[in-house]
């Protein structure tokens, strides 16, 4: 299982001002010492998240952590929500990192929208390109009543960004909403 510790920020002023350049987005230089997190980012008319973690795998899952959190209203770690225990099995493609991680997080959202599942946890069996694979254990909602964060209409490609290095990976992803 990938462990997930969440930094919930309002802006990254300091880290915008020491961002880099990574296929045709920016990921935020960082300090972090979590070993795995994301912050929420502020985007005109709409928002993102930047992830980061050891492997592609912890990054992902982060990113879907805080895609949720914008979801949620509050991160899936710690969120009380209704609704009886479930896995699902997800499986996508993407010709590339930005690809990949596009599907995934489209895959997740699409299982929020029809199904009301909340993804809470991610056991990864492959997560490289062409193929992201994981059996994802949550809930399924009985109503959304304690859902009162921000409608996500689609995980985008502007700003995307993923860097894979050798001891860490990270992801900025902007949400149309």
């Amino acid at each position: 299982m990938v462990g997930v510790v969440a930094v919930l920020t309002s802006s990254v002023q300091a880290d915008r001002a020491a961002s880099r350049q990574t296929g045709g987005g920016t990921v935020p230089e960082t300090t972090r010492t979590q070993e795995s997190g994301y912050e929420i980012l502020e985007h005109t008319a709409d928002i993102g998240v930047a992830a980061w973690g050891p492997t592609p795998a912890d990054a992902f899952a982060a990113a879907a952590r805080g895609m949720f959190a914008i979801m949620l209203g509050s991160d899936p770690q710690g969120w009380r929500g209704n609704g009886r225990p479930a896995t699902i099995e997800v499986e996508v493609t993407g010709e590339d990192w930005p690809a990949l991680l596009v599907n995934w997080l489209s895959e997740l959202l699409f299982h929020f929208e029809v199904d009301w599942f909340v993804p809470l946890s991610y056991e990864f069996h492959e997560c490289a390109p062409p193929r992201c694979q994981a059996r994802v254990t949550g809930r399924h909602l009985e109503r959304l009543d304690d859902v009162c964060g921000v409608g996500i209409k689609a995980v985008t490609y502007h700003q995307i960004a993923v860097q894979v290095g050798e001891t860490r990976t990270d992801v900025r992803v902007i949400f149309d909403i």
